[in-house]
């Protein structure tokens, strides 16, 4: 049995050093979460090993005339592993749509030519190649409606294109 006195002094020290032990709780729970493995994302979401290898995925939407999709993450960032099962099952959702995911920390140079400075960075390419628009943290439903926008707007053109014809 431990000795009432320590069990005092421990309590004591809690309360007069909170902000210590709430440091050291957050440091251990860091610790704790950089160790666990990053989550399967699944769905139709294709992985992106190097920095070459995401200009010819970009390239080959472009010449398909396909929506593209980019999450640029970090296996250490606590909202890039909430946000990775989601965004696989908003490939499955989305079968109009190129979804890649990029590790910033294996790709520097591709997260520095996207001006990458928060993770995760959602960036969405139209048919034409051109970044359509972005969507910085976790904000999955956003990348949804801007996914959903850019397909839609596609689908439109080319049938008008068809049209035209």
């Amino acid at each position: 049995a431990l000795d009432a006195s320590l069990l005092e002094w421990v309590y004591e020290f809690a309360q007069k050093n909170f902000m210590l032990v709430f440091a050291i709780c957050m440091l251990l729970y860091r610790v704790y979460q950089a160790q666990q493995p990053f989550p399967e994302t699944g769905g139709r979401v294709e992985a992106v090993h190097d920095d070459d290898e995401l200009d010819a995925k970009l390239k080959k939407a472009k010449d398909n005339k396909q929506v593209a999709v980019v999450d640029f993450y970090a296996t250490w960032c606590p909202p890039c592993k909430a946000a990775a099962p989601r965004y696989g099952a908003m490939s499955e959702e989305m079968p109009d749509a190129l979804f890649l995911k990029v590790d910033v920390d294996k790709c520097k140079a591709a997260a520095q030519k996207h001006g990458i400075t928060a993770m995760p960075t959602f960036h969405v390419f139209g048919a034409d190649g051109e970044k359509f628009d972005s969507v910085r943290g976790a904000d999955l439903a956003k990348v949804k409606k801007l996914v959903s926008f850019a397909v839609d707007f596609q689908k439109k053109k080319g049938a008008e294109t068809e049209k035209d014809k």
